[in-house]
């Protein structure tokens, strides 16, 4: 990988030119603000790309509801239970920023909803400690599991956070990688509340 410097005669580094230089310091900082300006998602009447939203014609639908996952202390919850209303599972970590941020929304977004969906944040971090040190700080609306092998295997999980919404009879609808604001949240909730 280059550094971005040329060389003189004498094989001594120059600086760069300052249009050069802006250039690459203009070019990844556009990148961000178009990103953040788009939520990090596609935008209403786009199609979702395979980046960020996967298909999962090939999968169980419902599988995922004969799994179980463990709460943070220890004891077993059959993910079942979840069954029968919308639910989101938030595979998520606290050493990721925007699963902080993700975390954030879906809080508020359990006081708007109350019990007509289920949050679950599924936690792929391995330092228990800084877990439950982290959520007992940041608590909100959500019910608090660990993510399994099998889970994350199930979802696709490669990059976090990942969000799945699945309809109050237990079949996956979405699965999105990135962070996934409010409005979109609610609009992709709107149609499995009717």
């Amino acid at each position: 990988m280059s550094c971005g410097c040329e060389t003189d005669r004498s094989g001594m580094k120059k600086s760069l030119r300052p249009a050069s230089a802006l250039l690459l310091l203009a070019a990844p900082l556009l990148g961000a603000f178009l990103y953040l300006r788009s939520g990090g998602t596609p935008a209403d009447g786009d199609a979702p790309t395979a980046a960020n939203t996967h298909a999962h014609a090939a999968m169980d639908a419902t599988a995922w509801s004969r799994m179980a996952a463990a709460r943070l202390d220890g004891s077993s919850f059959a993910l079942s239970e979840l069954v029968g209303k919308p639910v989101i599972l938030d595979f998520w970590a606290t050493w990721c920023p925007p699963c902080r941020a993700q975390r954030d929304i879906l809080h508020k977004l359990a006081g708007e909803y109350g019990d007509r969906v289920r949050i679950v944040a599924l936690s792929v971090d391995e330092d228990e400690a800084a877990l439950k040190r982290y959520v007992a700080e940041h608590a909100g609306g959500t019910h608090e599991l660990r993510a399994t092998a099998e889970l994350t295997e199930l979802f696709g999980v490669e990059a976090l956070p990942t969000l799945a919404i699945i309809d109050a009879t237990g079949r996956v609808q979405r699965v999105s990688t990135g962070l996934v604001d409010a409005e979109d949240l609610r609009r992709i909730l709107s149609p499995l509340l009717n």
